[in-house]
């Protein structure tokens, strides 16, 4: 038991530490998220001319939990107007293949999501815009 236990341990540390899925991050940031906020999450996607205009995601300023919840939408308190945002939480939900999994597959997509906008915005620092 004791085995079991250290070997899931180790496990988790390291999936902490490897993104979850970063080409599945990509391919779902890209049929999203990238008509808005652009391929290099900048905010210059062909459907920018949006009001407000979407966040230059290379700037945002925020952990991986909190930039979860923004794409994930779904706790989000909406008592002052609607968001211009779509709620992608519901969506991933909706088109998850896997019945009895969708909470679990959507929350799985909103952090490849989350994990490739960090690397957008980690690319954008290393070449300096």
């Amino acid at each position: 038991m004791v085995r079991r236990l250290a070997a899931l341990g180790l496990f988790l540390a390291g999936c902490a530490r490897e993104p979850a899925y970063p080409l599945h991050g990509e391919a779902m940031y890209n049929r999203y998220c990238a008509s808005c906020h652009g391929l290099t999450g900048k905010g210059d996607g062909p459907a920018a001319a949006l009001s407000p205009p979407p966040t230059d995601l290379t700037k945002a300023d925020l952990s991986l939990p909190e930039l979860m919840k923004v794409i994930d939408g779904r706790r989000t308190v909406r008592a002052h107007g609607t968001a211009a945002m779509p709620v992608w939480g519901e969506v991933f939900e909706q088109t998850t293949p896997d019945p009895g999994r969708e909470h679990r597959q959507a929350l799985r997509d909103v952090q490849a999501v989350a994990e490739y906008v960090q690397a957008l915005k980690a690319r954008a620092r290393q070449e300096g815009t």
